[in-house]
């Protein structure tokens, strides 16, 4: 770049750069630099100090201390809600929910009571015409074992009692009949793709045995032949006529009949021992 090719600078700006010139070449010959003094600390500040009570305004004295001043009282809990009305309808409440009742610290009549009215209801559920028989699937939802067991021991008993020899042999083989008939026709059932619960089966098949333990007592009562199987017709029809429904209800229509003929041939059975043994 040549010099004609500069741009003159502005008089004010020239000035400056004299001005700048001159301090640096006054500040060479002034020798070295003095060291200025370092500042002072500053004093420490007051701490202030942190209260542990609780905010009050100014102007407002605190509450005096007392000995005796017991905490404020919680407001009471609301009162409880009672239960909407029935209708005069009674309150049934459900017994699948909820931990069920303890049973190991009541008296032992009230156990046996209890055990006793399920057997009746569930006799009149099974035995006895009643709107439960139209859907079987209602019906001896409360099952037990108690009753079915008493029935079969009943009935092995009446017909001990009505032999004149070898009563203990006759209870044997009608007691191992009936339990032995009892858990086969719950397999036959099962096994035919019945929808049905193992010891319900039993319990249900072990109530129908209560018109041939009636037709057993009938009998052991009166040595009359004819009489022996007009009873025993009646109880077998009987009990036939109670466990039709809920044993054909549980298997499928087509496979109806193959339920139903072992358990008529069973009640058939226990029939003929009623009125051979003399």
């Amino acid at each position: 770049m040549s010099h004609a090719d500069t741009i003159p600078l502005h008089q004010s700006s020239q000035s400056d750069i004299d001005e700048i010139e001159n301090l640096i070449r006054a500040s060479v010959q002034s020798g070295p630099t003095t060291v200025l003094p370092a500042r002072p600390p500053s004093p420490p500040r007051a701490s202030i100090p942190v209260s542990s009570s609780p905010y009050m305004p100014a102007g407002i004295p605190p509450p005096p201390k007392s000995s005796n001043q017991k905490p404020p009282a919680l407001p009471a809990p609301p009162p409880p809600i009672p239960p909407p009305a029935n209708n005069g309808r009674p309150n049934i409440t459900p017994s699948g929910f909820g931990s069920p009742p303890d049973t190991l610290t009541e008296p032992v009549w009230d156990t046996v009571r209890r055990d006793l009215t399920r057997i009746v209801n569930n006799l009149k559920q099974v035995v006895f015409p009643n709107p439960f028989r139209e859907d079987p699937g209602m019906a001896l939802r409360d099952w037990d074992l108690w009753g079915p067991f008493f029935f079969i021991v009943f009935l092995g008993l009446v017909l001990s009692w009505s032999a004149s020899v070898k009563k203990s042999d006759v209870f044997a083989v009608a007691f191992a009949l009936l339990a032995a008939g009892a858990v086969i026709l719950t397999l036959n059932v099962l096994l035919l793709g019945g929808q049905i619960i193992f010891f319900q089966s039993l319990s249900l098949l072990g109530y129908c045995l209560f018109p041939l333990d009636v037709g057993a007592l009938i009998c052991m009562l009166n040595r009359s032949v004819m009489i022996k199987i007009i009873v025993v017709c009646v109880a077998l029809g009987w009990s036939s006529w109670a466990a039709y429904p809920f044993m054909s209800a549980a298997v499928n229509p087509r496979r109806k009949a193959l339920a139903l003929y072992p358990l008529f041939l069973m009640y058939v059975s226990v029939g003929f021992l009623i009125i051979a043994i003399d």
